[in-house]
């Protein structure tokens, strides 16, 4: 599957299990499953390496995305009461809602793109080095390795 069809088929389970999905891990578990199936990590990473980066990232993005769906009811209909003066019906409110919360799951490309170039640099920077210098093999350059993998943050 595209990167698109993935995120849209994201966006309709976390849309409609809300807020089941998230109770349950099944937030983390897909967000984890993209990220998997669609970051390219550098050959030299071993498999372990990878699942710590991908669970480290798709907590931190199911938690942000969970935090942004709780608040995103109060904000819908925030602004359209400021803009109209009155309420949204409540059918016109669920769309509003589910719309914003589309939006947010789509904002995952954001950062999805963010750490597929820095992963890019990564595979750029170790085979450069490894290639010009035995020292990219020494236990020195491993531990550089690992706390160079660990620096990397993403956009937010």
């Amino acid at each position: 599957m595209s990167l698109d069809e993935d995120l849209e088929k994201l966006a309709t389970a976390a849309i409609s299990d809300w807020p089941e999905s998230t109770l349950c891990g099944q937030l983390d578990a897909a967000i984890q499953g993209l990220y998997r199936t669609h970051l390219p990590f550098p050959p030299s990473w071993p498999p372990d390496e990878r699942e710590e980066f991908i669970k480290e990232h798709a907590d931190t993005d199911a938690q942000q995305l969970a935090t942004q769906f709780d608040d995103t009811i109060d904000t819908v209909i925030d602004d359209f009461s400021r803009q109209n003066g009155h309420l949204p019906q409540s059918e016109d409110a669920s769309e509003m809602i589910s719309a914003a919360r589309k939006t947010m799951v789509y904002e995952l490309l954001a950062s999805i793109e963010h750490m597929k170039g820095e992963l890019s640099r990564l595979t750029i920077h170790t085979a450069i080095r490894s290639a010009a210098s035995m020292t990219g093999c020494s236990p020195a350059a491993r531990r550089s390795h690992r706390n160079t993998t660990r620096r990397l943050r993403r956009m937010t």
